[in-house]
């Protein structure tokens, strides 16, 4: 980006994307270092076209990426939502540069303790939003297994995220992603029409957003509220209805009672 006779400028120095990434080798988003042409540093009205094409071109590849993902069912190792992330990955990459030449300054990250950062060369850290490839996901891609573990522990990831831990290739790590008590709805009914193990499937009973047919066997005392609730939503259950839910589950912990989930929503007249 820099004209041969305008030495290098370290003060000019941010990070971006990386285009031409291979299928499947999604580069870390701060790791490619370039350098501007300081001429071009708060050229206002042609970085603000710079930065309008690049949202269009993100929109765009975005839109692609989200109905591929619908289309494969979620499943993110298929080729064609692969294509799809890479090709929004790459869209991304004119985003740092359009935005640094609009408004004369680094592309920031994101807020952080509620004080907003603006910095030009940090990489991001694990869990750290903002625009581009989550580094969350680079993890749950390409991690190794202890890395993809320690991730799966993790609360209030991005459904991307979660999809991709869901559908591990090693049960153990699809096992630390059902310990957290934050897992979506989505991925909770995906994985009980992908899940075979067995240690892990009796996990996935006990998800709040774990089907009736599942949830109903399972020793109502046995369980927490938090268990509960997505199954009430599941099942549509009205505020007069939930409270007797409630009030049932705790007789059955008072008395230390075996009822099932099903028999004691059926002995409330929440189901039938």
């Amino acid at each position: 980006m820099t004209d041969a006779d305008v030495p290098d400028d370290e003060t000019f120095r941010f990070t971006m994307s990386g285009g031409g990434t291979p299928r499947g080798h999604l580069q870390d988003p701060s790791s490619v270092t370039l350098h501007l042409d300081p001429r071009r540093i708060g050229d206002a009205a042609r970085g603000k076209e710079m930065f309008t094409r690049a949202m269009d071109q993100q929109h765009t590849a975005l839109t692609a990426y989200a109905a591929a993902l619908d289309a494969a069912d979620g499943d993110v190792t298929a080729l064609a939502v692969q294509d799809a992330a890479t090709a929004l990955h790459e869209a991304l990459q004119f985003l740092p540069i359009a935005h640094t030449v609009y408004t004369g300054v680094g592309f920031p990250t994101a807020r952080h303790d509620d004080a907003a950062k603006a910095t030009t060369s940090s990489s991001p850290a694990r869990g750290e939003r903002g625009f581009g490839v989550h580094p969350d996901m680079h993890t749950a891609i390409r991690g190794d297994t202890g890395q993809r573990w320690e991730l799966a522990g993790t609360e209030d990831l991005p459904l991307a995220v979660e999809i991709t831990l869901a559908t591990d290739p090693d049960e153990n790590v699809r096992s630390a992603f059902l310990s957290g008590t934050t897992r979506s709805r989505t991925v909770v009914l995906l994985m009980e029409q992908r899940e075979t193990d067995p240690d892990v499937l009796e996990q996935l009973a006990q998800q709040s957003y774990a089907s009736p047919e599942r949830k109903f066997p399972l020793p109502l005392a046995d369980l927490v509220p938090r268990e509960l609730d997505g199954l009430y939503e599941l099942l549509g259950l009205d505020d007069r209805a939930v409270t007797l839910a409630k009030a049932r589950w705790a007789r059955a912990q008072e008395r230390d009672e075996r009822i099932s989930v099903g028999d004691a929503l059926r002995e409330i007249g929440a189901v039938s």
